[in-house]
């Protein structure tokens, strides 16, 4: 970027810069925000059907230590088929329940595991334990804990009637007998049918979950959802592997919905939908184009990764929203102009800054969102450093760097610090401490310690069946399965995939932009090849466990160098426009397809086959 000696000699105004290039306007007319509600509803109500059940068990007894037991006189011998039985939180990894029976009180059948592990995903859902040789003669019904602090929400009997049907046993009889486990027998209209036990897979433990991805928790909800739970009800926290932040905003739906899957999804959903207008944001402020906003938009509303991560209660929602909200505060900080006085343009920076700090507080992988903050920070400050001084201003630059470096440190320093350490409050209050600044700082300290002990273990999860590598990921390889149905033969399955158009179209568009931007030095390339690879790079040295999911952050910037072809395409070549409306059909259309595996819809085993496994390393 060498200035003209014309302008070197003269400097009576300031040279043009290649890096601030802007072909068109990018602010949003009232076109635009009519095209963001839509969007906006859009996203709404392709989610609305996927949310999840509004009703699930909310009372819960809980263990005080690891050898009193729950103890249950029916009144009568019954015939037992089996048991059903909703976990609630346990703060071990592996335990589970003695499950006994008797029919006279003195001489007990100890069954197999009644399991309760973090491993097998049981929180929060409806188990069924497999009985030794059922029906069995039982009257009394004895349930032993293994470790104090586990919990159960509802158990459900289902005994065989005189003409040997099966038939559910009134457990509300039993209230005013056994009042102290009032809890388990208070919500059987919330108690699922019992299926076919013939045709549940049959695992080592003998227990199998019946609850589909509607009505229970998979996957690292286990961790983040129970976590929130806790948050609520002051209970030492068990994942503090990550920053509170997430889990803060997750109880914040628990707290108003309730503990069921609506209440601990639903502020995941909220910033999923929240993106699509943020986005759109971005992609106009960038490219100046309504038209490849809306196709942008389209592909972000319709990308399967997006759909699926924002409709559990995962941590990657927020950390997307605040990443997409950090780099569009930073572009409106680079793109004000050489000559606009920081007090003008603090504003940006200063939203940049929070929204790195709530970032952050989400998760730790927002310092990798954070690099290419720096290379887009430290290039603005050079590019205007050279236009001030070719004007003759040297001075007022360094004012303004000081200025900027100051404001720098508070904005990107101390409110992101003060952000962090707030958002350890919950888990203060649940260790039982006092709330004192002391205190808070002290456990923000101690369980971040641990969560970079955990991270920087190199052998955590490297067995994990779904894990996988970095560029399998931009590659679309290896799929994460989420939950999949205990029944044989079923095509009920949940897992995490992105979008393969955007996957491969947006690994040549940012090809594209990377071999413009050596030609044609614009901060709307030079934003995109920043944000992709900062959000990619560090993941590479990283040797404990990672999945498909981590490259989240990257796809945004997949979609935006998509845009950026859209809107060379508009500008150069005005009928390539049936080809960017063609190019979002098809992604639309691929979205479809494969909705069952983003969605977790029941289909025929066929159409899995067919249509949803095109990769043999797509393990659906």
């Amino acid at each position: 970027m060498e200035m003209p000696d014309s302008v070197k000699r003269k400097r009576k105004k300031p040279p043009k810069f290649s890096l601030l290039e802007k072909a068109e306007d990018g602010s949003m007319t009232k076109r635009d925000w009519l095209f963001v509600l839509s969007l906006t509803i859009l996203c709404g109500l392709i989610t609305l059907p996927f949310m999840g059940d509004t009703k699930a068990p909310q009372t819960f007894w809980r263990s005080m230590d690891d050898e009193t037991p729950i103890t249950i006189d029916l009144g009568q011998e019954v015939q037992l088929d089996n048991l059903l039985y909703y976990a609630g939180i346990n703060r071990e990894y592996s335990h589970e329940w003695i499950l006994e029976l008797s029919s006279d009180g003195e001489n007990w059948q100890i069954q197999p595991w009644m399991s309760h592990w973090y491993e097998r995903t049981d929180l929060f859902n409806w188990l069924v334990p497999m009985l030794d040789n059922p029906p069995i003669p039982t009257r009394y019904i004895r349930i032993t804990p293994d470790t104090a602090g586990m919990e159960l929400g509802e158990l459900a009997l289902f005994i065989r009637d005189e003409n040997g049907e099966r038939v559910q046993f009134d457990m509300l009889s039993l209230t005013e007998r056994h009042p102290q486990y009032a809890a388990l027998f208070d919500e059987q209209f919330l108690v699922p049918s019992l299926p076919d036990l013939d045709n549940i897979e049959m695992i080592e433990i003998h227990n199998a979950t019946i609850s589909s991805n509607r009505n229970g928790m998979y996957f690292d909800e286990i961790y983040h959802a129970s976590t929130a739970y806790e948050f609520i009800h002051r209970i030492d926290p068990t994942e503090v592997t990550h920053p509170p932040l997430g889990k803060i905003l997750i109880s914040l739906g628990i707290s108003i919905f309730g503990m069921n899957p609506f209440g601990w999804r639903i502020m995941s959903i909220l910033f999923g939908v929240l993106m699509i207008p943020l986005m759109y944001v971005f992609i106009k402020n960038l490219f100046g184009n309504t038209k490849v906003a809306v196709c942008g938009g389209l592909l972000f509303v319709f990308e399967n990764m997006r759909f699926t991560l924002t409709n559990m209660a995962m941590l990657e929602a927020f950390l997307v929203f605040f990443i997409i909200a950090m780099y569009l505060f930073m572009y409106r900080f680079i793109s004000s102009g050489y000559e606009a006085p920081l007090k003008k343009i603090w504003l940006p920076l200063f939203l940049c800054g929070v929204s790195f700090g709530f970032a952050a507080a989400t998760k730790w992988s927002a310092f990798f969102a954070a690099l290419g903050l720096v290379v887009l920070y430290i290039a603005y400050l050079i590019e205007r450093r050279k236009c001030q001084i070719a004007m003759g201003r040297k001075k007022e630059f360094q004012l303004f760097l000081k200025q900027t470096l100051l404001a720098s440190v508070a904005f990107f320093v101390v409110i992101p610090a003060i952000i962090y350490t707030l958002s350890y409050i919950p888990v203060t209050l649940a260790l039982g401490h006092k709330l004192t600044l002391g205190t808070l700082i002290r456990d923000m300290w101690e369980k971040s310690l641990f969560a970079l002990s955990f991270h920087s273990d190199e052998v955590v999860g490297l067995d994990h069946y779904f894990q996988s590598s970095w560029w399998m990921w931009m590659l679309n390889i290896r799929p994460v399965q989420f939950f999949r149905s205990s029944f044989i033969d079923s095509g009920h399955m949940l897992g995490v995939l992105i979008n393969p158009l955007i996957a491969i179209g947006g690994l040549v568009a940012i090809w594209f932009a990377l071999l413009t931007l050596v030609r044609k030095k614009v901060w709307e390339l030079f934003l995109i090849i920043a944000g992709f690879f900062a959000n990619l790079i560090p993941w590479i040295p990283v040797m404990r466990n990672s999945f498909i999911y981590h490259y989240f952050p990257s796809v945004v910037f997949l979609i935006l160098a998509i845009c950026y072809i859209f809107s060379d395409m508009i500008k150069n070549r005005q009928e390539s426009t049936k080809r960017i409306y063609l190019f979002t059909g098809v992604s639309t259309g691929l979205f479809l397809l494969l909705l069952p595996v983003s969605a977790g819809i029941p289909v025929p085993e066929w159409y899995t086959f067919r249509f949803m496994r095109w990769l043999p390393t797509w393990l659906y």
